[in-house]
Parts: C-alpha cells; sequence; structure tokens
C-alpha cells in the first residue's frame, strides 16, 4: 500500500490519536524542568540529543506539514476559506487560554497589574513576541515566573503554514513571478541572518522547518512511498542510526516521520470522539504550575502523572466549548460558499 492509497481510501487513521499522544508527552516532558528546574535533563534527550517533548513538537511539525499541505492544495481556488479554517484552529482555543492561564497566575501570587494582564493576552494573541512571564507567578516554585511556555511553538507552525500554501499555490503563477518569488525569500532569509535576533527565529525554526518539509513532501510524493513491512525494518534501522549520532532533530525526524506514517494508516483505526491534542499542549503547563505549587515536592513522575490527569478536563471543556465550534463556524462558512 502507498501513502496515496492510504490518504485517498477514506478509512478512519490514527493521526489525531498520534497528536494526542505527543501532546501527552509533551506535558509529561515539561515536569522534569517544571518539578527540579530550568536546564533539568528531560527523557529521552541523553539518548537521541533531543527531549520527548522535542520529539513530540516535531511529530506535531510533521503531521501538520502533511495535512497542511492536502488542504491548502483542495482550497487552491478558494484560499481565504483555507487561512479561515486555520485562524479558527489556533486563535479561539488559544485567546481562552491566554485568559485562564494569566488568571492562574494572578491566583498563586503575580502582582501584574492590569496593563501586564493585557500586553500579556495581546502579545500572546500576536504570536511575534509572546511573553512567557507575569511579575511574582508562582514565586515559591522550581520555575518560578513562567505562565505558559509552550505557546512559543504556536509562531514557527504559523510561519510553516504560509510557506507551505505559498509554495503550494505557487504552481499556479508564471514562472517569471515563481523565479521572483524564490530570490525574494532567498534575500529576505540572507538579511535576517545579519540581524541577530531574526537569526536566532531562524535556527529555532530550522528543525521545526524540517520536520514539516518531510511532512509536505510525503504529501507531495505520497504515490512513491510505500507503506509496508519493509517500511517498519527501515524504521528501526533509522532509530538506530539516530541514537548512534545523537544530533537531534537532523537525525531523529526521520524514523519518527516514518514511523508516524505506519502507524497512523497501517495499524487498525483508533477512534477519537473528540480532538484533545490542542488543548493538551497549550494548558499543560500552567496547570503543571498549579499542581506543583499545590502539592509541593512532587517528583517529576508524579508531577507528571497530575498534571495528565489534571489537565484533561481542561482540554475537554477547550475542545466542547471553544474549538470544535469555532471549527464548525468555519465548515458552515465553507458549505455557504461552495
Amino acid at each position: 500500500m502507498t501513502l496515496h492509497d492510504a490518504l485517498n481510501s477514506g478509512h478512519a487513521n490514527n493521526l489525531d490519536a498520534l497528536r494526542a499522544v505527543a501532546a501527552i508527552a509533551v506535558v509529561v516532558s515539561h515536569a522534569w524542568p517544571l518539578a527540579e528546574g530550568p536546564g533539568t535533563i528531560e527523557p529521552l534527550e541523553s539518548l537521541f540529543g533531543i527531549s520527548l517533548g522535542g520529539s513530540a513538537v516535531l511529530i506535531f511539525f510533521f503531521v501538520s506539514g502533511l495535512l497542511i499541505s492536502q488542504s491548502a492544495a483542495r482550497w487552491t481556488n478558494n484560499k481565504s476559506r483555507f487561512v479561515q479554517a486555520r485562524i479558527m484552529r489556533i486563535w479561539p482555543g488559544l485567546a481562552v487560554a491566554l485568559l485562564v492561564s494569566a488568571g492562574l497566575a494572578i491566583i498563586f501570587g503575580s502582582s501584574a497589574g492590569p496593563v501586564e494582564f493585557v500586553l500579556y493576552v495581546l502579545r500572546g494573541l500576536a504570536l511575534v513576541s509572546i511573553q512567557h512571564t507575569l511579575s511574582g507567578a508562582w514565586a515559591n516554585v522550581p520555575y518560578p515566573g513562567a505562565v505558559n511556555g509552550p505557546l512559543w511553538t504556536l509562531f514557527y507552525e504559523v510561519v510553516c503554514y504560509i510557506c507551505c500554501a505559498s509554495i503550494i499555490w505557487a504552481r499556479h503563477w508564471s514562472m517569471a513571478l515563481r523565479i521572483a518569488g524564490g530570490i525574494a525569500a532567498l534575500l529576505a532569509i540572507f538579511i535576517a541572518l545579519q540581524v541577530p535576533s531574526l537569526a536566532y527565529r531562524l535556527h529555532v525554526l530550522a528543525p521545526l522547518a524540517f520536520a514539516f518539509a518531510l511532512g509536505h513532501i510525503a504529501w507531495r510524493y505520497q504515490k512513491y512511498i510505500f507503506l509496508g513491512r519493509l517500511s517498519w525494518l527501515s524504521a528501526a534501522i533509522l532509530f538506530g542510526v539516530a541514537a548512534y549520532i545523537p544530533i537531534g532533530a537532523w537525525t531523529l525526524t526521520w524514523p519518527m516521520a516514518l514511523t508516524v506514517l505506519l502507524v497512523g494508516y497501517t495499524l487498525p483505526s483508533v477512534r477519537m470522539p473528540m480532538d484533545l491534542s490542542y488543548g493538551m499542549y497549550i494548558y499543560g503547563w500552567p496547570v503543571a504550575q498549579t499542581s506543583i505549587s499545590l502539592l509541593t515536592g512532587l517528583s517529576p513522575f508524579g508531577l507528571a502523572l497530575v498534571s495528565v490527569l489534571a489537565t484533561l478536563p481542561l482540554a475537554y471543556l477547550s475542545w466542547t466549548l471553544i474549538e470544535r465550534p469555532a471549527l464548525n463556524w468555519a465548515r458552515r462558512m465553507r458549505s455557504k460558499t461552495n
């Protein structure tokens, strides 16, 4: 079976389940620095050169690269609906999560006034310069001040969305326009590398964009990607190489990407009645900060367990009250347009 067969079979897949597992892995991974302080080595980092949470983020970006490519191609003739769907998927849930995170920070000691509170929310919504701390928040925990660390990846995800959609839609441009666009992109990267703050962002973006690009390549060459027993063996060999040469995302993303495709499309599907991955991701950190504040002395393993269990209800409420209604509204708008 090829990936093309899997994508067009109409059968259920395990991608939602994989994203849920990845979101839980992020929460579990963050339990180490939140329980023992910044700089604590997280699971898997000594083996692969990248933490469990970092690996999970790469899975998110790979799956996004695959699905966003598919979506952008589908909506080539109605680009506004593609943009609308992406906005509805990210910002409604994010807006509420920012308010809840800031509210919890104030309950647990933050001295932030109205201006700092509003700026925290607005900067979070803007994504470009997310504010990660509030004055005095959780002052007596091992990782004081930090309100919602994982939100930093959302900026880079949106950048990947824009680049991916632009590449797909550029197929309908004239050759001259495509060449001009490519030259402009190279010039923008060259100029950004001369500015330290922008060069840092490009450095952070690189492994994430690499995972996203692999997802796009998988979609682009889906007819040539075979999913069978030999692919499982290939994934195992690639994991061995990644452990032997632990340089993080650059070696680990390849076997993870192949494994995601195999688990997603060849194993019996696990029915997911709701998508809790985003809610787990955007609420896991403030819930963990609250948990370690209330239950002092928790070990990383204990904090991981408590955080996952305590975040699940918030993720459920986020999906039920915010995310699903926003997505349903976007679908209704697309239906009216069609």
